[in-house]
């Protein structure tokens, strides 16, 4: 008779705690319900933004996963703190948060927002001067766009990215040897030869592990007369002081190395190159 009270107890105390936590879980899942990304309304905002581009006769942004990844995980922040901003305590800048989601870019911008329904948080956006000038800046090329309802209130936050080229190693170098022999061409000079020097390329590296140029370590190779290093984002577009090398005729060639590496002072990613000359 003991140990059926005592069974009935234990049941009793069992139900006791089981009951609060389906409460609690049930709780859990009806705000979760109510906390849901707004697909639709992601989709809206973008159009909404590429209308107000073409009216004045700029690109439309392309959407791009990666950037609306990074504006959800950001959107989902703002709902938890019920509120506004550009950076929670403990969270990465917007710069590392795009790079953490494997983006190139090398210009990053973003809007956030709090209203009742998509239409009117684009009209407060668009009538404020820097959100508006977001929207329409010609930097950008890429847009991600996170949207998350809070009971009666949107939450919206919009990632712009100027977006660079998702090349390989072997197509980034063809790209900018392609821009030096465009170059040598364009003065009526004959394209210096290139040689082989696989060394250069890791000394590209190098100046990435140390976020800083280095001239001083290619002159190390035997026969080398002149060193150029320098960064890029944009490798059709050469630095003058390559320009001016190759206004010379390079009668003893050249060798070229690049490595495309994420820094400190650059986490979006940049061309580390190193050019010498023989």
């Amino acid at each position: 008779m003991l140990n059926k009270m005592r069974s009935h107890k234990t049941l009793a105390i069992v139900r006791s705690l089981i009951l609060p936590l389906l409460f609690l879980s049930l709780l859990r899942s009806v705000s979760f319900a109510q906390e849901q990304f707004d697909f639709t309304g992601e989709k809206q905002l973008v159009e909404l933004m590429n209308q107000e581009r073409v009216h004045e006769g700029l690109p439309p942004l392309a959407v791009d996963e990666r950037l609306t990844e990074a504006a959800r995980r950001h959107t989902e922040l703002m709902v938890q703190h019920n509120g506004l901003s550009h950076q929670f305590d403990g969270e990465p800048s917007l710069q590392v948060r795009v790079a953490d989601e494997n983006l190139r870019s090398d210009r990053q911008a973003e809007n956030v927002g709090l209203e009742m329904d998509v239409a009117g948080a684009h009209a407060i956006l668009m009538n404020s001067p820097p959100h508006r000038a977001n929207i329409l800046s010609p930097n950008y090329n890429a847009i991600g766009v996170g949207v998350m309802h809070s009971g009666d209130r949107l939450y919206v936050t919009e990632d712009f990215a100027h977006r660079l080229p998702d090349y390989s190693e072997p197509e980034a170098d063809a790209v900018l040897q392609e821009s030096i022999t465009k170059y040598a061409r364009s003065l009526g000079l004959a394209v210096p030869a290139r040689k082989p020097q696989p060394a250069i390329r890791q000394m590209a590296c190098d100046m990435a592990l140390i976020d800083a140029l280095d001239t001083g370590t290619p002159k190390s190779i035997a026969g080398v007369h002149r060193v150029v290093a320098w960064t890029a984002t944009d490798l059709e577009q050469l630095p003058d002081n390559v320009k001016g090398l190759l206004a010379q005729p390079l009668s003893a060639g050249y060798s070229l190395g690049v490595c495309f590496a994420a820094t400190v002072s650059h986490p979006g990613g940049m061309y580390w190159i190193v050019m010498v000359v023989y």
